[in-house]
């Protein structure tokens, strides 16, 4: 069984709440959040900061390395924390919400991220103890943290924090084995679809997606959005807080889709609103719980100022993280807009679960429950299932594709014989019909003419001597096959739809699963019933 790892996720958590407040000089406050945790002091460790080594002063980033080592317990662990978007302090937070994570055209706190992770393995000290990598980012700082993750594939856990998606756009231009991958399988780089790169993407880093998990407050703002590009990654997802709570209104996807299709007026509206949508994703980094209430109720003097004082607030109404309240007064323009403006007023309480006080709250609380991630190739979705939810629905498939490769032998069956031997039926019954009406002549002679009118020509009665049938049949139309093999084609991709989720169930599963002996248990049984299938 894999050793645990020092610090729990509610430590973890702990600390990705006290990096907002800065972790350089924090030592003694390190020891306090442990011991009160654990009951013990903490092993040796250092504490390595993107401050203390001048990285991201530009770009905004902020992060953190703790290293602890102790050789004779034989712990050396290194866990890399990076912190969300402040706005009120770093606009350069803002600028990447929206062309980093947003569109994927901007790596500037990536590169710092990046330069960070190099910096601190240099300095952590050599030793002939394995080093494990453990890191937590929220917010922003969850985006960066996977991103890393993918890229250096030196993790052992990674955790997302109510975190903001990786951008397969984004990967796609900094990881060259990963562009040498689309190119192999797509025979290009360029205009490749978001959909096919994050299917590829859930090829690529199948490993490293074994290592990667999400918490989220159930409700909260972040993780309900959707944009072109956006993926995340991952196997796992622990949702906190009350499960009764409603999703967010998803800012990416267009409320009123499906009237578009036949509204003309509502399809130009559905334009509009996308290409907005890129510029108000940073947005939602208004809601991290560092900032101060004030910035979220009192929205009207904000737009008051903004009517007085365009220029002053013309950047951010451009690069979208106060283009959201702004764009409040088109909403009367566009329906779209209109109908998300009133869910989301609705659901204006919620933006606070963003915040990584509410990640320390729910777990400390032990509220909470545990989705397993699966890339659904059908639909080419993540979808997420509770594990007993997973395993009825593994046995439903099961049992779905031996009863449809049943009736699939049946209607095989049906196509390649009984459809002939009833053809063959009928002709011999016809056959036999004709042999009769051929011995007695007159007999079909008279049935044929009712009135005698073509039997008795010139007033002399004719008698019939010989009947004779044309006894070759046209063989079966091919038209008469083609509905029975619709039928037979229909349902074998309802089959390898079930078979595929049971492969891919399987192949993610087994591996991700290997440190929960329970669960591995269970997942070895389940593939031992159904493996025959």
């Amino acid at each position: 069984m894999a050793k645990a790892p020092l610090l729990d996720n509610n430590l973890r958590n702990k600390l990705t709440q006290l990096e907002y407040k800065d972790l350089s000089s924090r030592s003694k406050e390190i020891k306090k959040i442990y011991k009160d945790t654990t009951g013990e002091n903490p092993p040796n460790f250092k504490v390595y900061t993107s401050k203390d080594m001048g990285v991201g002063n530009k770009s905004g980033f902020d992060g953190a390395a703790i290293h602890f080592y102790d050789k004779e317990h034989h712990i050396n662990e290194v866990y890399y924390i990076f912190r969300g978007t402040e706005p009120n302090k770093d606009f350069g937070d803002v600028v990447y919400d929206a062309l980093g994570i947003g569109s994927g055209k901007k790596d500037t706190q990536l590169e710092d991220a990046l330069t960070m992770y190099d910096k601190v393995e240099k300095k952590i000290k050599k030793s002939d103890i394995e080093i494990k990598r453990y890191g937590d980012g929220h917010s922003l700082g969850g985006h960066l943290i996977v991103t890393l993750g993918l890229l250096k594939k030196k993790f052992v856990s990674i955790r997302g924090l109510n975190d903001a998606p990786a951008n397969v756009k984004q990967l796609l231009r900094v990881d060259n084995d990963f562009q040498n991958y689309v190119q192999t399988e797509k025979g290009k780089i360029k205009n490749v679809s978001s959909s096919d790169l994050v299917q590829l993407a859930n090829s690529y880093y199948q490993e490293q997606k074994a290592t990667i998990s999400h918490t989220w407050v159930k409700g909260e703002p972040m993780h309900a959005q959707s944009f072109p590009g956006s993926w995340y990654v991952g196997n796992k997802v622990t949702m906190l807080g009350d499960m009764d709570t409603e999703e967010m209104i998803n800012i990416g996807e267009y409320p009123l889709k499906r009237l578009a299709k036949w509204n003309l007026f509502l399809k130009l509206d559905e334009v509009r609103y996308n290409s907005g949508v890129s510029n108000i994703i940073g947005g939602l980094s208004l809601a991290n719980a560092h900032v101060d209430d004030s910035i979220l109720l009192n929205i009207p003097s904000y737009v008051d100022d903004v009517k007085e004082k365009p220029l002053k607030h013309l950047p951010g109404i451009v690069l979208g993280t106060e283009g959201a309240f702004f764009l409040t007064k088109q909403a009367i323009k566009s329906p779209g807009v209109l109908v998300q403006g009133i869910k989301g007023i609705s659901q204006r309480d919620q933006a606070k679960l963003h915040g990584i006080n509410y990640v320390v709250k729910y777990t400390e609380a032990n509220a909470m429950k545990t989705y397993y991630q699966v890339f659904d190739s059908g639909s080419q979705e993540e979808i997420l299932l509770d594990y007993e939810q997973m395993k009825k629905f593994v046995y439903y498939c099961a049992n779905a594709i031996k009863d449809k490769e049943a009736n699939l032998n049946a209607l095989k069956q049906y196509l390649h014989s009984e459809i002939n031997e009833v053809f063959e039926a009928k002709k011999k019954k016809l056959k036999m019909k004709i042999s009769r009406e051929e011995a007695s002549p007159q007999s079909f002679m008279e049935k044929a003419d009712k009135d005698g009118a073509t039997l008795a020509w010139f007033g002399q009665k004719r008698v019939a001597e010989k009947v004779t049938f044309d006894k070759t049949f046209d063989p079966l139309d091919d038209s008469v096959f083609t509905p029975v093999e619709e039928i037979i084609s229909s349902i074998q991709e309802e089959v390898t739809y079930y078979q595929k989720f049971l492969e891919a169930f399987f192949q993610n599963f087994e591996k991700m699963m290997e440190a929960d002996e329970s669960v591995a248990s269970d997942i070895k049984s389940m593939k031992e019933v159904v493996g025959g299938i």
